[in-house]
Order: structure tokens, then sequence, then C-alpha cells
């Protein structure tokens, strides 16, 4: 321990820097305040360093260890600088070499330290480089602004928008809830399940609240839900509006329901079914009394055309009237009553074509079975085309068991209609009547009445055309005319 504090501090064979200098004081002066100023100077930059450090937390390790490297070897040149000072009075020189030494080992690591961390230094961004990103920045900063400026504006317009629809729809419902309160008109939802989520306006005696998350049969009875069930869940499979008349028992009174189904989106996007039911019950019970009294008209109309047929044959019990007269006369009024019963099926809006032609054949079917073939599509007559329709084929069913194909054993009668599109944008009805195997017979010379109702009467009523041909395979007639809308 002697012989190192000997060492840095010993003195006994040197001699001052001083003496070197020949203690010239101006020379002294100089290198006592250099040095003390450098030292000051190198001391001061470390505690910058420092500083500087302790407030930029983000820094790279890297950037600090070169930063701590720095300011050891600024503080290991002060001391070297400070040791010059003190050996201008004081020879302690192995203290200086030994200050010089550390300052020599602190600057070869920082010089070697130093090209590694250069390159991360020269990423650190330039003054200018900051100076331009600031200026983006800026500018982006004044674009979001605007944008947010633009948003809020947006927004403000959006929530008038909503608040105007929300009072719309408020609105749209209070005059909905108005519309249908007290009215026949019953509106429900459901889920896929046919589970009621929601229900206005029921019939009288159901609570809309204690149903939700029932079913239908909660409501009405088992063959009433069964059918009204059968209805939602078809319209679910198809995607598509179905609708039906349902009778149904509510509450001990059997009451009829028009009901209409329509697939939708529940509030949750679960598929579901907002559903109409539409109490038809009055409408049921006049229909049922303009039924009655449409019966009791026919009953009485069927009368009267008895009475008429009674009459003629009393008027002709007197005269020289042919049997055959009366014959054929009661067979065309009861023509006209068979027609009359078809639109009476109808309420006389209007006769179902196939209907029509088998209660004019009804007779000749039961006695002729599958000798005569009916096929045609659904096509409705209006009621002065059924009339016609049927006297015309009343006279060609009589002709053909009397002289035509059914008058004979192989004979066959095919009958057949469709609707064909006009060019009009309507439809034309082609109806067609061909016998086969009928006996062979010259063409009639004397025109009857019964072929002027089916070449004048019937095609003029009609307004269309009509063509009867007396072949050698039996008689054909075919009949064209405009259909009503």
């Amino acid at each position: 321990m002697t012989s190192v504090l000997e060492w840095l501090f010993g003195t006994a064979r040197f001699v001052p820097h001083g003496v070197c200098l020949l203690w010239r004081a101006d020379l002294v002066a100089l290198h006592v305040v250099s040095d003390i100023v450098i030292a000051l100077s190198y001391f001061a930059i470390p505690g910058v360093i420092w500083w500087f450090v302790r407030r930029r937390p983000d820094l790279e390790p890297a950037h600090r260890r070169m930063a701590v490297l720095f300011a050891l070897f600024i503080t290991a040149c002060g001391l070297t600088h400070v040791a010059g000072v003190v050996t201008l009075w004081f020879p302690y020189y192995g203290l200086q070499a030994l200050l010089k030494g550390l300052t020599a080992v602190v600057s070869l690591v920082t010089a070697c330290a130093l090209p590694f961390v250069a390159p991360k230094l020269l990423r650190i961004p330039s003054p200018r480089a900051l100076a331009a990103v600031n200026d983006r920045l800026q500018q982006e900063v004044v674009a979001h602004q605007a944008t947010l400026a633009a948003l809020e504006t947006a927004h403000a317009d959006l929530e008038h928008k909503v608040a105007e629809q929300v009072e719309d729809i408020r609105v749209l419902n209070s005059r909905l809830a108005a519309g249908l309160l007290n009215s026949p008109v019953t509106l429900v939802e459901q889920d896929e399940d046919l589970h009621y989520t929601w229900l206005f306006n029921p019939p009288k005696g159901v609570d809309a609240e204690a149903l939700v998350g029932h079913v239908a049969a909660d409501i009405v009875d088992e063959e009433a839900a069964a059918a009204v069930e059968s209805l939602r869940r078809d319209a679910l499979k198809a995607g598509e509006v179905r609708e039906g008349e349902i009778r149904a028992q509510v509450n001990g009174e059997e009451l009829w329901f028009l009901v209409r189904a329509q697939p939708t989106r529940l509030r949750d996007g679960r598929a579901g079914l907002v559903t109409s039911s539409t109490n038809i019950t009055p409408q049921k019970r006049h229909q049922e009394h303009l039924r009655l009294i449409t019966r009791e008209l026919n009953h009485r109309s069927k009368n009267l055309l008895t009475i008429v047929q009674s009459i003629a044959r009393q008027t002709a019990a007197g005269l020289d009237v042919p049997a055959a007269f009366l014959e054929r006369l009661g067979e065309r009024l009861g023509s006209l009553a068979a027609a009359h019963d078809v639109l009476v099926d109808g309420a006389w809006r209007s006769a179902d074509l196939r209907a029509v032609i088998e209660g004019q054949l009804k007779h000749h079917m039961q006695t002729f079975g599958d000798r005569i073939d009916l096929a045609g599509e659904k096509i409705e007559l209006a009621p002065e085309m059924a009339h016609y329709v049927g006297l015309a084929v009343h006279e060609l069913g009589s002709n053909a068991v009397k002289h035509g194909a059914l008058a004979t054993p192989g004979g066959r009668i095919e009958v057949t209609w469709r609707a064909e599109p006009a060019g009009d944008g309507g439809r034309t009805l082609r109806l067609d009547w061909r016998e086969s195997g009928a006996p062979a017979k010259p063409p009639p010379t004397v025109r009857g009445f019964g072929r002027t109702i089916l070449e004048v009467l019937t095609p003029r009523a009609m307004a269309g055309e009509a063509q009867l041909n007396f072949a050698e395979a039996g008689v054909s007639w075919s009949l064209s005319a405009p259909l009503a809308a």
C-alpha cells in the first residue's frame, strides 16, 4: 500500500512542472486558468448529458450506454486537466499518469462503440425532417379537424332525420292503432316456431300480453289451430304470402277469419311471420243469408219454368201440336234450369265452365260413362255466357243421343276447352265438341232451331264465332269467344 501511494504521490525524485516553466508567472497563470476552464467545462458537459438522458426515457438502451461512455470520457478528460494544474506545484506525476491511462481506456472503449451506435444515431430524424413531419402532422390535424367538423354536422343532420323518422313512425303507429282499434283486424307477430312475440287488437276476451310466448292452439280450437299453423308454416317455407279463410271457436263462439301470413325478419334477425286476421264472420253470415235467398229464388224460378212447361202442355192438349215439340221444349227449359243451378252455386257472379257442361250432360254421362270425355282448364263464365253455352251443349248432347255418336255402341264424344291469349291483351275461350264413331248419315237439309242455337244465337250472344261441321265420323262444333277480364 505504501509503495502504491509512493508511486502516486512520491515527490523525492521529481520537481514540479512549474520548474520546467522557470516559474514564469505569465506561463503558469496561462496554464492554470486554461486547465481550470477546460476542466470545469468538461465537468459541466456530463451533467448536461445526464440531465438529457433523465428527461428522455424513450431513448433506446444503446443510446443510453453511449451517453454514459461520453460522460465518463469527458469527465476523465477533465480530471487530466485538474491533474495538470496540481503538478505545476506538486510533482504527483504517478497520479497524473494513472488518470491519463483511465482516460485512454475510456476513450478507446468509446471510440470502439461509436461505429456500432452511429448508424442508429443516423436514423434519428434531423430537425428539418422533424419540421417536415410536424408540418404534415399539422396538415393532417387540420384535415382531421375538418373531417370531425363534417362528421359532427352529418351527425347532427342524421340525428335530426332520425328524430323526424321516429316522429313519423310514432304518428304512423298512432294512426295505425287508431285505425285498427275496435276494428275486425288482428295483427300478430310470430317466430319460426310460431310462438307469439307480439299481438295487437286481439278478439274480444283475449289478453294480448298474456299470449306472448304461446301458440294458436291456446286461443282457438284444435282444428282451427292446425289449419292456421299449416298456412303459416307454408308461408315460412315458401317465403311468400299465404292467405286463407279459417273457421275457429274463440271463447265458445264460432268465428270466421281471413288469415294473411307474411314472412318477415324479427328484431333479433330470426325468421318470423306477421299475420293479419280479419274477422269476416258478419260477411260470412250475410253470404249465407244471400245464398239461402238465392236458392229460394232459384227454386221459385224453376217452379216458374215448370209452370210454363205445364201451361205449354195444357195449351197444346187442345191443339194439333206435335209431341216432339213439347218434348224438346221441356228439354230446353230443363237446360236453362241446369245452367241456373250452376249460376246459383257461383252466387250469380260467374259459372264454372266444367260445371255448366257437366250439368247439361249429367244424364248422358251416367248412361254412357267414359264414352264422354271432358278435358280443360278452370274457366269462369259470365252469367249470360253460361246460359248460351248450356243451351248449345244441351243441343249437341241431345243430337248425339238421337242421331250421333251416342246412337251407336262404339261412338265417343270429346269435349275440350282452353283459354288462349288474345291480341288485345285479354283471353279468348276455345270450346271444341268432337264426335267419333257416329253412324254415317247425310248432312241435314233443313235448319232447325237447334242448329240456329249453335250457329247463330250462341256465337252472336257471346260476341264470338262458331263453326258446325257434319263430318262422316260425326258432328264437330267449335266456339271462339272473348272472355270477360
